[in-house]
């Protein structure tokens, strides 16, 4: 099993955060920049386009993450790499949807927002190549005026799933939509995994990381699931994004999100991608809708992993167990799973399956 990698940086400046992270792990952030220069190969990407989309996602960056540009330039000299290779990890997502073959849909989520003043409760899993069981850690951000991030995420991106401070918590799914082959690195947008540390480093409330997610534009499709938790409140939405524009689902009536890899907003499911090449996404959704549906009001950590440890007999892969026999590109598995406590700013964070957790009591807290 992964080792649990954690880093805490205090760094004052963005772009010392960055060198200070990039001066701890140059080898792991180059073997990631390796891993996906071989996954674009794999799935027939020019590493020409590659680097024109590096370097125009950067542009973007700078443009409406200032901040975050100044810590992936400190990350690349840190690492001894060019900035365009930090860029093109950071836009990984945009460009797979853009110039790559339709990738096999992967994670699951699930938010309970309980309606009686108890705060959420959530989980996903994190399934993706099997080449990235060492190329994940989580990431204790202390900005200088108080505000703690803390992320798991790949070496060189700025974030993925996350928890702040504020009691704003984020889960990440990939999906896809036909716009995400059209975009043109030209207009302006934000690389999904920089829109989600954004969210960490700038919002307070659901309401707030909502209304950022819906107004950036992107170049791929994602769904960032949002929970939080104020004034005995418990909130959630999950935002479902695309370069045609975006949608805030809330709750069911049971208080539950549940999110796979498709769209499920009306005007955006008409240009859905991920689903048409698999329909595995909705056999996973149809499947936790349904273990949610007994769980009941008032589920626990050890509940939402109890509905996660889903297999292929049992009506569908939510549990994704490794695949050696397959083709490089195609063998997936569950990297991770993961739960936010957006009461208390924490992450319990599993380095394997759900089904390799026996007991939710031993699921490592970093926070």
């Amino acid at each position: 099993m992964t080792k649990l990698t954690v880093f805490r940086s205090t760094q004052a400046t963005p772009g010392e955060r960055g060198r200070v992270l990039g001066r701890a792990f140059p080898d792991r952030m180059r073997r990631t920049s390796a891993f996906y220069d071989r996954l674009f190969a794999a799935v027939g990407i020019d590493q020409r386009d590659v680097v024109a989309w590096s370097r125009d996602a950067f542009a973007h960056v700078g443009a409406r993450a200032p901040e975050l540009a100044e810590e992936m330039e400190g990350m690349a000299r840190g690492a001894d790499l060019p900035l365009w290779r930090i860029a093109a990890l950071n836009a990984r997502t945009e460009i797979l949807g853009r110039f790559g073959a339709l990738p096999e849909p992967e994670c699951s989520t699930l938010v309970h927002a309980p309606a009686d003043g108890r705060p959420p409760v959530t989980a996903q899993t994190w399934d993706w190549h099997d080449g990235m069981r060492d190329g994940w850690f989580v990431w204790n951000i202390e900005h200088p005026d108080g505000r703690v991030v803390r992320t798991v995420t790949e070496y060189g991106i700025v974030g993925k799933i996350g928890v702040n401070a504020a009691g704003v918590g984020v889960h990440f799914n990939i999906l896809g939509h036909a716009s995400d082959k059209s975009v043109s690195g030209e207009g302006s947008w934000v690389p999904v995994h920089v829109l989600s540390r954004a969210v960490l480093d700038t919002c307070t409330t659901v309401g707030e990381a909502a209304e950022l997610a819906v107004t950036t534009p992107v170049a791929a499709s994602s769904s960032l699931t949002l929970a939080g938790y104020a004034h005995g409140r418990a909130t959630a939405a999950a935002i479902e994004l695309s370069p045609v524009g975006s949608a805030c689902l809330p709750p069911g009536a049971d208080g539950y999100v549940v999110r796979t890899n498709h769209f499920v907003a009306p005007v955006l499911a008409e240009g859905e991608a991920r689903g048409t090449a698999d329909p595995g996404t909705y056999h996973r959704l149809a499947a936790l809708q349904e273990r949610t549906a007994k769980l009941g009001h008032a589920p626990d950590r050890a509940a939402l992993l109890s509905a996660l440890t889903c297999h292929a007999e049992d009506g569908a892969e939510v549990c994704c167990h490794p695949q050696p026999e397959a083709a490089f590109g195609t063998r997936w598995e569950t990297l991770a799973t993961v739960s936010l406590d957006v009461v208390g700013g924490s992450l319990a964070v599993h380095p394997g399956r759900p089904c390799s957790l026996a007991d939710v009591g031993a699921w490592p807290v970093v926070g």
